[in-house]
């Protein structure tokens, strides 16, 4: 059966540990992890190979098993037999996406419907407002929205990481924003705001979506969390940006975190707490957060 959300366990009578109430895999996660599955398999009985554009999600642990199932990592459609591929629930851009069907492989699309849905809109208003993208530089999601198309055009855009990013409104040009849906929430509120001023001088600003809900839930357990604990463990890849924005939030309420990968990360100074938080990313499998658990009542 697992550990459930909001476990609480005590060890060696002394430090008690707590679950957050909402962790690990999203919606979207769960859904790429069910179609990749089901791409290994078919195309095993097509006799073709199978990749994955990038990693499929931010999870070693969850890749190297993807790997040991014949789910190879590539960067591009060139250098290797055609076959079939998979996209990650982070999106991809419109032009790469051809490319790959151009090629003649068989495309499986895992976009998380949330992002799908962000990248429809970005096509849908950008001929009439300039395209103002809110995410981490380099990020597979932001990439996909900056790749956006019309009529086989990459839309021009512009990416905000940071307020330094803000800059001023050109005069008489509508501005449609758009957020990354892991992006970090306080850092988002604060680009928000300064975009909002924009519209006192009669700019209009759009704010086309918001960071994913999912995201908001497991942010706000862990607030609830932290307020309780000591310190807080947070379990994910350290390329992933929503476990990055767990472990910050954590340090912004003033508590100690760790932002660990594996049981082998455990350290002495997460016995000194007498309540210990536990949180996962989106991308965290529910068994490696029982098996960091397991290794944490060993000690």
């Amino acid at each position: 059966m697992g550990l459930p959300c909001g476990s609480i366990f005590v060890i060696l009578g002394t430090m008690k540990i707590v679950l957050s109430q909402t962790m690990g895999y999203c919606k979207g996660v769960s859904r790429a992890l069910d179609m990749a599955q089901k791409a290994i398999e078919d195309a095993r009985e097509a006799g073709l190979p199978v990749y994955s554009l990038g990693k499929l999600i931010h999870n070693k642990q969850v890749c190297n098993q993807f790997a040991q199932e014949g789910l190879v990592e590539i960067n591009g459609p060139a250098g290797q037999q055609k076959g079939v591929v998979v996209l990650r629930a982070h999106g991809i851009g419109d032009a790469l996406r051809s490319e790959f069907l151009d090629a003649g492989y068989h495309v499986v699309d895992a976009t998380c419907p949330v992002v799908k849905r962000n990248l429809h809109h970005i096509a849908r208003y950008a001929p009439n407002h300039s395209i103002l993208i809110v995410g981490h530089a380099k990020h597979p999601e932001s990439t996909a929205m900056q790749g956006v198309c019309i009529d086989q055009k990459v839309i021009a855009s512009r990416l905000i990481t940071g307020l330094q990013d803000v800059g001023e409104p050109e005069e008489g040009v509508s501005y449609a924003v758009f957020v990354q849906t892991t992006f970090d929430q306080s850092l988002w509120t604060q680009i928000k705001q300064a975009l909002s001023v924009w519209q006192d001088t009669g700019t209009t600003v759009l704010f086309a979506n918001e960071i994913c809900p999912s995201s908001v839930n497991r942010r706000t357990a862990l607030i609830e969390l932290a307020s309780q604990c000591d310190g807080v463990v947070v379990i994910g890849g350290k390329d992933s940006a929503n476990t990055r924005a767990l472990y910050s939030l954590v340090l912004e309420m003033g508590k100690k975190a760790w932002h660990i990968e594996d049981e082998t990360e455990i350290t002495n100074e997460m016995y000194q707490c007498a309540i210990l938080g536990i949180t996962a990313g989106a991308s965290t499998p529910h068994s490696l957060v029982e098996r960091i658990v397991g290794a944490l009542q060993q000690e």
